[in-house]
């Protein structure tokens, strides 16, 4: 079983399950401990549920690794996805030097404004959570990373509840705001070239 990618949370592996070429996201103890901070449903479970929300979103299928299953036990969590063959979006754009495809970011945008019509939020869009993949021939991108817990279901400390109540806290702002820096790659992206050793 090979190594496909390794992000903050997890270890993602090559499988095959009833014959069936998968990928296998298996979540580090950190990565678990720190979901479960904030929300009470294990992190294979909400992942999963979280991926298939948006897979079955009027529109989104397209660019949204398919959710194929997840098992949570005392000694192993994972989530069982479509494995993506293509390449992070951050390694896309510099070995074109920003040249990107016409329509390509377009399609990204197209996948906020659909998820939000769907009520789907947070959807944690960086370019190192997107994969951009042949589709006829043609480049589009795929979300395969859903693991942030949005405000809305986080565990209600008194921080949180100020927030909702209030309403300083727009569920569409976040996602509005990563869509406009998602070419600022100053932020997300230096905390996980880490695991890309060759890049450094």
């Amino acid at each position: 079983m090979g190594t496909l990618g390794e992000g903050g949370r997890s270890i993602v592996y090559e499988g095959e399950r009833r014959g069936e070429r998968v990928a296998i996201k298996v979540y580090k103890p950190y990565g678990m401990e720190k979901h479960r901070r904030k929300h009470p449903e294990p992190l294979a479970e909400f992942e999963y549920r979280r991926n298939r929300a948006f897979f079955e979103a009027p529109g989104l299928s397209r660019y949204v690794a398919r959710p194929i299953g997840f098992f949570h036990t005392p000694g192993v969590s994972a989530l069982i996805q479509e494995p993506l063959d293509g390449e992070l979006y951050y390694f896309y754009y510099q070995e074109r030097k920003g040249a990107l495809p016409t329509g390509l970011f377009g399609h990204i945008e197209k996948i906020v404004e659909r998820a939000h019509a769907a009520g789907l939020f947070d959807i944690d869009l960086h370019a190192m959570n997107v994969m951009v993949v042949e589709e006829d021939g043609q480049p589009i991108p795929k979300l395969f990373d859903f693991n942030l817990v949005p405000w809305h279901e986080r565990i209600r400390t008194p921080w949180v509840t100020l927030l909702l109540k209030s309403g300083l806290r727009n569920s569409k702002r976040r996602d509005l705001r990563m869509l406009r820096d998602f070419h600022d790659f100053s932020r997300k992206v230096p905390r996980l070239l880490r695991y890309f050793p060759s890049t450094g």
